[in-house]
C-alpha cells in the first residue's frame, strides 16, 4: 500500500523529501552505466529532475513528468541553469498514455511504489500502451521489508510486469538510499528490468 503524501507540500518544504538526494540512486546509476539506453527516454516521476538532467547531459532525448508542479518547476529551473534540454511536464502517472511519447526506455526511480493499487494498474497499463516492442523499462522500488508500512515484493513486481505484455523480466535486490534530517538511510529494495513484448 502506498503512502498518502501531499507531494506539493513536500517539494515546497525547506528540507527536501527523503528521496530527493540531489543525485541519482546508486543502484540505478550503476544500471545506467551497464545498460543500453535507447531514445527517447521517459523519466517517470522525475521529481526535481536529477535523473532526467543526468541523461540529458549524456546526450539522451528525455521527457520527465511528475505530479508535483513545484518539483517540475525546480527541475525546469535546474535544466535552464545547467543549459540542458529536457522536456519536463506536470502529469499523472495514471494517465501516462496522454504524454504523447513512445519511449524506448522508461526509468522509474521510486514512482511505482508511491501509487495506490488502482493508479499502479493504470500506470503499468499505460506503459504497455505507449512502449513499442523491445522497449526497456527499469523500476527502482522500496521493499516491503524496509518496514515503512508500504513497498513492493519481488512477487508483486513480477506480477505487474508479466505475460503477455512484458518479457525478459528480472528483479535484482538492491539498496535504496534516502536522507532524513541529516541522517543517511539505507533500505532494502528492488530493481526490476523488463522489455515490452
Amino acid at each position: 500500500m502506498a503512502q498518502d503524501h501531499d507531494w506539493d507540500a513536500m517539494y515546497s518544504a525547506e528540507e527536501p523529501p527523503p528521496w530527493d538526494l540531489g543525485e541519482v540512486q546508486p543502484a540505478l546509476l550503476a544500471f545506467l552505466d551497464r545498460a543500453e539506453i535507447a531514445d527517447p527516454v521517459l523519466d517517470a516521476g522525475c521529481g526535481t529532475g536529477t535523473l532526467a538532467l543526468l541523461l540529458a547531459g549524456r546526450g539522451h532525448s528525455v521527457t520527465g513528468f511528475d505530479l508535483s508542479a513545484p518539483a517540475v518547476d525546480r527541475a525546469r529551473a535546474r535544466a535552464a541553469a545547467e543549459g540542458l534540454d529536457a522536456e519536463l511536464q506536470v502529469a499523472d502517472a495514471a494517465h501516462v498514455a496522454d504524454l504523447g511519447i513512445r519511449p524506448r526506455t522508461v526509468l522509474d526511480s521510486g514512482l511505482l511504489h508511491s501509487l495506490d493499487a488502482d493508479a499502479q494498474a493504470a500506470y503499468v497499463a499505460g506503459l504497455a500502451a505507449i512502449c513499442p516492442p523491445g522497449a526497456l523499462v527499469a523500476v527502482l522500488a522500496i521493499s516491503l521489508e524496509a518496514d515503512q508500512g508500504w513497498g513492493e515484493t519481488e512477487t508483486t513486481l513480477r506480477a505487474r510486469f508479466g505475460d503477455p505484455d512484458w518479457v525478459s523480466t528480472a528483479v535484482e535486490d538492491i539498496e535504496v538510499h534516502a536522507r532524513w534530517r541529516g541522517e543517511e538511510l539505507r533500505m532494502p529494495g528492488f530493481l526490476l528490468t523488463t522489455h515490452r513484448s
